[in-house]
């Protein structure tokens, strides 16, 4: 199993995931050009791609999906609820959340999460033994949806925003007030709050996801979980923390010797 993020932020998210003989893409939220450029510095055709998961219907989530359907032929994974919202004329594969979808090395179980979309979902990525948790865009997880993530291998969490940043940060209210609420974004205390309480003995790996570029930072997400985890008492020193970036892929997550 290999995990690549190749871009995360509110202007565009997509990862990439392969295990087996499935190759796929986690939304399609920037340029089909740019898509197809990140995949081919890990060697990977973007005709390849086998399957695509779309978490909701919001832009910096899709907007690259027409053009790379235009082009590419995969099964297409999404809710009812972000079907309805897209109104694509494709064929799509309707999914819900704890609903799990079973490939030959893959299982895939949608989780619900609560943002301001028509029926967003996060995944849970698995085959024998690594678990990737794949939560963004969220105002909160519930506890149905921690118990099903609990000791995944990777995390890949929102850690959209500091809350002191934000709420000084000269944007209008109604739109502090949209991140701030139960359908909005992760801070980073919640995200940090929820990761100490989610993380085991089998966690090698978290990817802060959906960061600010302009209510965050990246001394501030690593000094609050420091803080977090430190005042949970929990060790961190084997785990790598890794920040997404809005415009430079992380290097590959390799899950190979877990398998």
């Amino acid at each position: 199993m290999r995990f690549y993020v190749i871009a995360s932020s509110s202007k565009g998210n997509v990862s990439y995931l392969d295990v087996g003989n499935k190759k796929i893409l986690i939304d399609v939220g920037i340029s089909y050009t740019k898509i197809k450029k990140a995949l081919k510095d890990i060697g990977i055709n973007i005709k390849d791609i086998t399957d695509v998961f779309i978490t909701h219907e919001h832009s910096d989530h899709v907007k690259g999906l027409n053009m790379l359907l235009k082009y590419t032929k995969p099964k297409l994974h999404m809710s009812l609820g972000t079907k309805q919202a897209l109104n694509l004329k494709y064929d799509i594969n309707i999914i819900k959340a704890f609903k799990e979808i079973k490939f030959e090395n893959l299982n895939v179980l949608p989780l619900p999460v609560s943002h301001d979309a028509n029926e967003p979902l996060g995944f849970l990525f698995t085959n024998k033994i690594s678990k990737i948790a794949y939560i963004t865009d969220t105002g909160y997880i519930s506890k149905d949806v921690r118990d099903k993530i609990e000791n995944a291998t990777v995390y890949y969490l929102e850690t959209n925003h500091d809350p002191y940043l934000l709420s000084n940060s000269g944007r209008p209210f109604y739109l502090i007030n949209r991140i701030l609420n139960e359908k909005g974004h992760l801070s980073n205390y919640d995200a940090a709050y929820y990761f100490a309480k989610m993380l085991g003995d089998k966690t090698t790996h978290i990817v802060f996801a959906h960061v600010s570029q302009d209510c965050n930072t990246t001394k501030h997400i690593e000094d609050t979980y420091r803080e977090v985890l430190t005042a949970e008492e929990i060790d961190y020193s084997k785990i790598t923390f890794l920040e997404a970036m809005p415009n430079t892929p992380l290097d590959i997550i390799k899950l190979w010797k877990f398998i």
